[in-house]
């Protein structure tokens, strides 16, 4: 469907989703809109089972003759913004329906009886979180979650115990009811509906709300220092607003919401690591929902932010910085001294790959983490350099080694044509080694070099089933070797050479894609959301 926006417009907007959205003060957003919220809605409402397709109040069995029932279509909600920011209104659309009532009192009373046709009945409903039981928990949630202990589930809900009834009034607001009834049939119409709003706030037999005045599932880490290296980032606080779509400056305040406020967003606002939540709430800037400007063109329903010190700086280049660990060589032994008088010479040199935990007691080594060197044309750019040598030189007689490790990661900002973030992670190692042992000019020296480089391409691409997908493409790693032989002891670094190439390997990072893999294949596991973007049950 085409919007009332030209392209060039809805092109600013898309180029805006990325450029001018803002997350604030907050660690993390989730981000959905009025329109995903209503296809859910309908999703439900179209199973035979479902309680949102009929009414059936029958408050008083023994009045048989007062009732009301209907047929409905599937519930609406509108989200509310300006200084209801955190209310919705909920409706009711009603098919066809009837009304019975008694008109007179006492024995006098007449059943009466009042149709409805199309129908909407309007609440003005707050957002509350609740939290629920254990054996509450639904299953696909039970199992997105490695230790479910270490999480409390909460479900954001329509509280219908703060529902309000917006009657039908003159037109003067937008979100009242809509209804023709007779007059003699109102009264009873709206004390029937009051005994449907009873319907909805009943509760569980475990004290939970009924199921289907649930919005969405939330998960926060019951004790945020447990997850300081666990792999996610489970919300420990949470709160929520509405936001308006915002198509010019105006539309920032403007009570009419735009586009028939189908774009409006519903955000979760996060914070993590036990973090403070603040008192403010976000304002509106650019948005973080897109429709679909024709059938071609992607839509963007649904949005989770993740900010700088979260993703980046608190999972990714802490994760990244093992290839840095790994890829570091260590020189161990690089030294020569004369034997017998002077007339034989014995050498020993030896090093390794990758940083152990005894190399890390050393305070040379123990920095091993990505530093920014540059953020030009939206990308940041990453750099980790480290050398290590053991030189003993005294001249003609000279031994040492030396580990020269150059590693780079790019990681670009917002998405590629393919709607995919496609960050590029590289480096090289190279260890040099020198021997001239006899004093007797050039025909002694001995270099060999043995290299490995390596390149991978990590490709962020959505949320299935509350993991966030990290893919790894185009993952290559070469070992070359380059011996400048000795005249006169032509194989005197062989081994060296051949025990330096080995041990790349056989190191961590030579099978890459298994590394990243290992890294993040199973590690971004969080309950952003089920079912098309957002769950409704």
């Amino acid at each position: 469907m085409r919007h009332p926006i030209d392209f060039s417009t809805y092109d600013r907007l898309t180029v805006e989703r990325v450029t001018n959205t803002s997350i604030g003060p907050f660690d993390q957003l989730t981000v959905i809109s009025q329109r995903a919220i209503n296809d859910q809605l309908a999703l439900m409402w179209k199973s035979p089972q479902s309680i949102l397709r009929k009414i059936e109040v029958r408050p008083r069995p023994e009045l048989t003759d007062y009732y009301f029932v209907a047929d409905l279509n599937p519930p609406t909600v509108k989200l509310l913004t300006g200084s209801n920011k955190q209310q919705v209104v909920f409706y009711i659309n009603i098919q066809s329906g009837t009304v019975g009532y008694y008109e007179g009192v006492g024995p006098e009373a007449t059943p009466k009886k009042a149709q409805l046709g199309e129908s909407t009945i309007a609440f003005r409903v707050n957002l509350a979180f609740d939290q629920l039981a254990a054996n509450g928990v639904p299953e696909n949630i039970q199992k997105a979650l490695k230790k479910p202990g270490d999480y409390t589930v909460q479900q954001l809900l329509f509280d219908f115990t703060t529902a309000e009834l917006i009657p039908k009034l003159n037109g003067v607001d937008k979100n009242e009811s809509d209804f023709t009834i007779s007059q003699e049939a109102q009264d009873p119409f709206y004390s029937l509906v009051q005994d449907y709003l009873g319907v909805l706030q009943k509760k569980d037999p475990s004290g939970n709300p009924a199921e289907h005045s649930i919005l969405h599932y939330a998960v926060t880490a019951k004790n945020s220092r447990a997850f300081t290296a666990a792999p996610t980032c489970a919300p420990t606080d949470l709160n929520f607003q509405n936001l308006p779509f915002v198509i010019y400056d105006s539309d920032r305040t403007s009570e009419t919401p735009v586009l028939e406020g189908k774009n409006a967003m519903l955000v979760y606002l996060q914070m993590t690591n036990g973090h403070k939540m603040p008192n403010s709430l976000l304002e509106p800037t650019a948005n973080w929902v897109m429709p679909p400007y024709d059938k071609t063109s992607e839509s963007y329903d649904s949005t989770v932010c993740l900010s700088k010190a979260i993703f980046l700086d608190g999972f990714l280049l802490p994760r990244l910085a093992s290839f840095n660990r790994d890829s570091t060589w260590v020189v161990d032994e690089a030294w020569w001294k004369a034997e017998n008088a002077g007339f034989s010479t014995r050498y020993n040199i030896s090093g390794h790959v990758g940083l152990t935990s005894k190399d890390l007691e050393d305070p040379f080594f123990q920095d091993y983490q990505w530093k920014l060197t540059s953020q030009e044309n939206g990308t940041r750019n990453y750099e980790y350099k480290k050398t290590h040598r053991k030189d003993n030189d005294e001249g003609l007689w000279r031994v040492y080694q030396e580990g020269r490790t150059s590693n780079s990661l790019k990681v670009p900002e917002g998405f590629d044509e393919y709607s995919t973030c496609a960050m590029t992670l590289s480096g090289s190692t190279e260890v040099e080694t020198y021997l001239h042992l006899d004093g007797i000019g050039d025909i002694g020296k001995a270099t060999g070099k043995v290299k490995c480089t390596w390149e991978a391409y990590l490709v962020l691409d959505g949320v299935d089933d509350g993991v966030l997908k990290i893919k790894v493409e185009s993952p290559k790693v070469n070992v070359t070797t380059d011996n400048d032989t000795s005249f006169a002891y032509p194989h005197i670094l062989d081994d060296t050479v051949t025990r330096c190439s080995n041990m790349f390997k056989d190191s961590n990072f030579y099978d890459i894609k298994a590394g990243l893999e290992g890294l993040f294949g199973h590690s971004w596991a969080f309950v952003f959301s089920q079912v098309l973007d957002f769950y409704i049950d």
